[in-house]
């Protein structure tokens, strides 16, 4: 039986390849369960500026208006 070396990069494919950063060579030795607990940790809510919570709280009327439109003519349609 012959026995298989490691194969190795070259030195110009080690320089093309992007260096993984810090945060992703720590993911790389977590187990599963460890991957699991630290990536379902909440995320705090943006900080939004008034403009923006009411351009967004326009746009979820303008859904349940759109919605309710569509409900309707679905309805209307069948009878």
């Amino acid at each position: 039986m012959t026995e298989s070396t490691p194969r190795t990069r070259s030195p110009a494919a080690r320089e093309t390849l992007p260096e993984p950063s810090d945060h992703e060579e720590l993911i790389m030795f977590l187990e599963r369960d460890q991957l699991v607990a630290d990536t379902s940790l909440p995320v705090s809510p943006a900080h939004l500026s008034a403009r923006a919570k009411a351009a967004l709280w326009a746009l979820r009327a303008f859904v349940v208006i759109v919605s309710f439109m569509v409900i309707y003519t679905f309805v209307h349609q069948l009878g």
